[in-house]
This record gives C-alpha cells, structure tokens and sequence, in this order.
C-alpha cells in the first residue's frame, strides 16, 4: 500500500510540473516575444544607436601618452556689447593638445612654438565676436571652441593639434 501512495504522489508532482510547464509556454512565452518586438520597435521609433554618434574624424584614437600640451601666454579681448549694454572684457587662457604620433608632427611640431601669435590671434579674433552672455553658455563655449580648433588645424593643414582648452575670466 505504501508503494501505491508513493506512486501516486510522484504520479501527482509530475501533473503539477507538466500543468506548470504548460502554463509557461502558453502564457509566459509570447508575452515575451511580444514585449521584446515592442521594445525594438520603440527603438526603431527613436532611432537608437549603439555606435558613437561622432563622425569619424573625431573618433580618431590616440593615447594620452602620444599627446603634449603647449601653454598659450595669457590673452585679453574686448567682447561684443550685449543687452545690458555694458562693455566686458575676457581674460583668456588657452592651450593647445598635440599628438606627437600624427604623421605631420615632425614637420609641423617645431612650427607650433613658432605660431604661437597667429593661434593666439585665431582665439582672441574668435572670443571677440561673442557676447559676454553668450560666453556664459555651453553651447556658444562649445560652439567658439570648435571653430578656433578648425582655423588653427587650417592654418597648419594638418589634424596633428586634436584638440584646445579654451578658459575665460570675465570682467
């Protein structure tokens, strides 16, 4: 009799697991599938991407170990009249992130210490067109940043200087 009793509680636990399994196919699974084809198609919507959205001149890799910094001497300028119709004035300090592995730094290299009035120029001629409230954004910070990189990458024809800092103190 203890042998039956055994049998049909195995014979009991074994409908309760295939009840069970059958539940989780039938219920848990497509809601599943459901919900992973809403997420990919939320993100289709809103055009995810897992790649930097840089383009690829700017994902250019070099190590900290391959760059110098060259020191700019300290720069004033005045700054366009804003809406509080106050003349303001920066004080800039700036520096310039070489790599000495681009393939230009051995020609060019030398020519940056030479350069250094015509790179101050190009900052001091860039902050100038901007308004002290302006400099206070990230945007127009950015914005002034980007394009005193670009002249001076022009004025050596050459990506070797990758990057500048670009530090204001108003007055």
């Amino acid at each position: 009799m203890k042998k039956n009793m055994l049998a049909v509680l195995i014979l009991l636990v074994l409908v309760v697991n295939l009840t069970l399994t059958a539940y989780m196919i039938f219920t848990v699974v497509p809601n599943a599938k459901r919900t992973d084809e809403l997420i990919t198609k939320i993100m289709q919507i809103i055009d995810l991407e897992l790649e930097s959205p840089l383009p690829a001149e700017l994902n250019t890799s070099y190590s900290i170990i391959d760059v110098t910094k060259v020191k700019l001497d300290e720069m004033t300028t005045n700054l366009q009249v804003g809406d509080d119709g106050k003349t303001h004035y920066a004080v800039i300090t700036g520096s310039l992130t070489v790599n000495t592995k681009d393939e230009d730094y051995k020609d060019l290299g030398p020519k940056v210490e030479e350069m250094t009035s015509d790179i101050r120029s190009y900052f001091i001629t860039e902050t100038s067109k901007y308004t002290y409230e302006q400099l206070l954004t990230t945007e127009y910070k950015q914005e002034c940043k980007e394009k005193i990189l670009t002249d001076i990458q022009a004025l050596f024809q050459s990506k070797m200087i990758v990057d500048i800092t670009v530090d204001y103190l108003f007055q």
